[in-house]
């Protein structure tokens, strides 16, 4: 099932790399086995290495001490995507089909509530205006290549009814394995709704090196642009 004779060393869900001969990756395919459902397509805007300026970023506008320097890192990200968004119109159309009705982003996997990445949604217009909070997390694990249909769950006060009626974006601050945002997937397709696929800001490639520290001085200088 998964070998085919074209595209070869592309992922036909993530894009990401995969061997040649195959149509998914490694962590597409186990994202498969384990939801036993179809993945929706992914879009990343950019890939990034551990220690890099983007996973500065990334890390900096969840996870800096200093409040000045979330909120510089949330203003870089949302910029990116604004003009990836912009700039790349006909890609997104081709590569997810239909407009959205909604925009979903996937909740935290170890904070006890809330989405990170709405800080980001909710300052690029283009994904701000159709921003809703479907989803809160589930009964179900969710890790580092642990996917599961109950990872999350519809959040309170969403009417199933309405849900079917729409088309959702999935939108995420980064991929790795994809087992976070294939989850989300799931569970929105478990209450009906239909998914146009997964945008997210960057896509983990191979690391070269630790994580930068987020000192306050040293996320200063990722969050400046260059």
């Amino acid at each position: 099932m998964d070998r085919v004779g074209f595209d070869a060393g592309v992922c036909r869900v993530c894009e990401g790399p995969c061997p040649a001969g195959f149509a998914l990756c490694f962590c597409c395919r186990t994202a498969v086995r384990q939801l036993q459902l179809p993945l929706a397509p992914v879009v990343a805007i950019t890939t990034y290495r551990v220690g890099d300026r983007t996973h500065r970023l990334l890390r900096g506008y969840k996870d800096a001490p200093v409040g000045e320097v979330r909120r510089r890192c949330v203003g870089a990200l949302s910029a990116l995507v604004e003009r990836w968004m912009a700039d790349n119109a006909g890609r997104l159309r081709e590569r997810f089909g239909h407009p959205w009705s909604v925009v979903a982003t996937v909740p935290s996997s170890c904070r006890p509530t809330g989405s990170p990445a709405d800080a980001v949604a909710t300052r690029v217009p283009d994904l701000a205006r159709l921003h809703c909070a479907l989803l809160v997390r589930g009964a179900g694990e969710v890790d580092h290549l642990v996917a599961s249909r109950h990872g999350f769950e519809l959040a309170p006060g969403i009417d199933p009814g309405w849900l079917r009626a729409q088309r959702v974006l999935v939108f995420d601050d980064s991929i790795t394995t994809g087992a976070r945002a294939q989850s989300a997937v799931a569970a929105l397709r478990r209450e009906g709704a239909r998914v146009a696929g997964v945008l997210a800001v960057g896509r983990a490639t191979a690391a070269h090196g630790p994580p930068a520290p987020l000192a306050p001085c040293s996320a200063r200088r990722a969050a400046e642009p260059t």
